[in-house]
């Protein structure tokens, strides 16, 4: 990542966008139809820690600096853009201070768009986050994101269960889904001290595998 991540997110991506009255209905009842569904989640399949901390691409301890809500380039759907400013890098290599997330939903004006099991930010709240660098295309076309010179961006890995709520008593929380019956969630609070030793620990074991296969390979 260049240092141009530190360029803040300009209010120039605010632009005014003169919606067909037909399609603002239609999108008022999107978001309606999304807040409804909320109400009831679905059921997600459980993702160990072993599988997010190996799965993702980076994974920050950092505190919510801002959040912007965006249509969409393309006008169909709400986006967030969180800037995360970094207390600690657990995976994954950076230059910069902050990095940036992006996520469906949030609210412009008096639209509001909630999209199931997809976790929510808050500003100055302290989190550790799953990431995924956002490479595709298809996922940068219509993001605010892609109109600035602050890429490449992440999106939270494994959804909701990917980001974790640092409270005031450190103890690392999860929350806005629901598993299958069969998934004991045993992960969803945990001290942050634990937390980040189970991912050090796993991530020591994947390099030491990584090593024991390259030796093997040179002999």
């Amino acid at each position: 990542m260049g240092n141009s991540v530190n360029k803040p997110i300009e209010s120039s991506i605010s632009q005014k966008r003169n919606f067909h009255p037909l399609k603002k209905s239609f999108l008022s009842f999107l978001a309606l139809a999304f807040l409804f569904l909320n109400s009831s989640q679905a059921l997600m399949v459980k993702l160990s820690l072993q599988r997010l901390t190996i799965g993702s691409d980076a994974i920050i301890l950092g505190e919510v600096e801002n959040i912007q809500c965006e249509w969409s380039l393309d006008g169909q759907i709400i986006l967030s853009v969180v800037t995360l400013q970094i207390h600690e890098i657990l995976k994954g290599e950076f230059s910069n201070t902050k990095i940036f997330i992006q996520y469906p939903g949030g609210t412009v004006g008096e639209i509001s768009l909630k999209v199931t099991d997809i976790p929510s930010f808050y500003r100055k709240e302290k989190v550790l986050v799953f990431l995924k660098s956002i490479t595709d295309m298809t996922d940068m076309k219509n993001s605010p994101l892609a109109t600035l010179n602050i890429l490449p961006a992440f999106k939270v890995f494994g959804n909701a269960q990917g980001k974790y709520f640092i409270d005031a008593e450190a103890m690392a929380r999860r929350s806005g889904y629901n598993l299958t019956a069969q998934d004991a969630d045993l992960d969803k609070t945990l001290s942050l001290t634990e937390l980040k030793a189970r991912i050090k620990s796993i991530l020591k074991h994947q390099s030491e595998e990584r090593e024991k296969i390259h030796d093997k390979d040179e002999h």
